[in-house]
């Protein structure tokens, strides 16, 4: 079934009621109705240039109002929607470009300088950059002259999203309209939402916390989206308490920002209800903070481009174990497996998480020889080695390729990571391996700080029992700030070649 159909639903019901909300100046409260007609005029002018069922059009524009019409405007007309990362460089973006092949690139004047070196590059590609921040459309057909909206079957495409390319060429992740209709359905349940909720998105729309989580979860339900342009921390602690928002989404990086910069007696930000949380390791003692500074439910959100979105979570207001990500939501299967003999492991013990659900990708656009190890007898591999207790709760250890072989043993630096992060005047660490003459790799820590040295951060690590002593960092290198990917996680790829040894 078109994803449109679960908004039409919602604009049948209520015509009136605000879909998108004015976060800056300049901007106009959408209504559902408001929002149809954007869509319509959308899809007149695809319609108007031939393009239709299967066509691929990209989307390269910073998150405003009128990244929600087009993506919607594309399926109307039952093209696949390709969001492209804005932190993508010139050559990352011709990658992809060339990847998918779109007939359509939707852009914006702020970006024009980027997709101007692109031209010579992309063949048979139309631009426009006539899109405005507020996504009126005033120089688009009228929403009379749109097409009727194409059927599409659940197993036909409906976004190519690509991802951000850490550990090689981006890969573009084929995401059918039952995978994302079913995330959508998943998501509005576990989180318990409803037409009087307002969704804060601080996240990219070119990913799935942005667009699949606050976005899709929030118009499919009837409730109100008010989009922030990008991360700043100030203007989204004004953002909830101008629009009232009752959920957000942030990754760590984004929590600690929030903390650094709200002032309770200046912010008010009692409407939030709670917040979901994703994309890295978050320590304990920030989530604590966060939640007792904010006074909201935290919920955790364990998901990937290939899942559509939140696979592992829990209810809001349902108590985390500590170091928890929570358990499987309704629209997956798991198990964890032994990652040399492929063999289910008990409880308790490390493994690959696998998965399998109307969630899961069918597969990577055009790469078969992927797809083969993507799978296993319909099983997708995460490759992320986690730990399952007896009451289902699974925990995090690492990226299969993050494990750090250090003299024979295996170092997850998440656990070196969280031993750091008590260390005080330690602000951020990550932790990788760096090549090493004797142990193969040496556990390499990146640490952003006051007043430190390596030698106190050594002694620091000597002084923990929790960490074993081949675990212990044998290299301590400080930065100012971290490389960064679309997604706001920490660009370790990036990180280790900043730091070669």
């Amino acid at each position: 079934m078109n994803l449109c159909e679960y908004l039409i639903n919602q604009i049948k019901r209520r015509p009136d009621a605000e879909a998108i909300l004015r976060i800056q100046n300049g901007d106009a409260t959408i209504t559902y109705s408001d929002l149809e007609k954007r869509i319509k005029r959308v899809a007149a002018w695809l319609d108007e240039r031939g393009i239709g069922e299967d066509d691929r059009v990209a989307i390269y524009m910073p998150n405003c109002p009128a990244y929600v019409p087009l993506v919607f405007g594309i399926w109307h007309v039952g093209a696949v929607v390709s969001p492209l990362n804005t932190r993508f460089g010139v050559d990352d973006l011709a990658f992809v470009l060339e990847d998918i092949r779109p007939t359509v690139l939707f852009t914006s004047e702020t970006l024009a300088d980027e997709t101007d070196d692109l031209e010579p590059r992309i063949e048979s590609l139309e631009y426009t950059t006539e899109i405005e921040h507020t996504g009126e459309f005033a120089e688009f057909p009228a929403a009379a002259e749109a097409p009727p909206r194409t059927k599409r079957l659940d197993g036909d495409t409906a976004i190519i999203m690509h991802t951000s390319g850490t550990t090689g060429d981006p890969k573009g992740v084929v995401q059918t309209h039952r995978n994302i209709g079913a995330q959508v359905d998943s998501g509005i349940s576990v989180f318990g939402l409803r037409p009087d909720d307002t969704a804060l998105v601080a996240m990219p729309l070119f990913h799935v916390g942005g667009l699949h989580g606050p976005v899709l979860m929030s118009l499919f339900s009837g409730g109100s989206v008010a989009v922030m342009p990008g991360w700043d921390a100030e203007e989204w602690l004004h953002a909830i308490e101008n629009t009232g928002a009752t959920y957000t989404g942030l990754v760590p990086t984004m929590m600690v920002d929030a903390l650094d910069t709200i002032v309770p007696e200046k912010h008010d930000t009692s409407s939030l209800r709670f917040c979901f949380f994703g994309g890295a390791p978050a320590p304990e003692p920030l989530l604590e903070e966060f939640e007792d500074t904010f006074e909201v439910d935290l919920s955790n959100y364990y998901g990937q481009t290939e899942n559509a979105g939140v696979s592992i979570t829990l209810d809001p207001g349902e108590k985390l174990p500590i170091g928890s990500l929570g358990r499987l939501t309704p629209a997956v299967r798991g198990k964890v497996i032994d990652i040399d003999t492929g063999e289910e492991v008990p409880s308790g013990d490390r493994g690959e998480l696998l998965l399998r659900g109307d969630i899961i990708t069918p597969g990577y656009w055009e790469r078969p020889e992927r797809n083969e190890a993507l799978f296993t007898d319909g099983w997708l591999h995460t490759e992320d080695i986690v730990r399952q207790d007896k009451d289902g709760y699974l925990y995090y250890v690492d990226r299969k390729d993050d494990i750090i072989h250090s003299g024979g043993e295996k170092v997850p630096p998440s656990r070196v990571e969280n031993v750091l992060q008590d260390m005080t005047g330690v602000e951020s660490v990550a932790v990788f391996g760096t090549d090493h003459k004797r142990w193969g790799e040496a556990v390499t820590a990146t640490v952003i700080g006051d007043d430190l040295t390596e030698e106190a951060v050594k002694t620091f690590c000597e002084s923990r029992d929790d960490l074993p002593e081949y675990m212990k960092p044998r290299r301590v290198v400080f930065v100012e700030e971290f490389p960064r990917t679309g997604s706001q996680k920490i660009d370790k790829v990036a990180l280790a070649k900043q730091v070669d040894f």
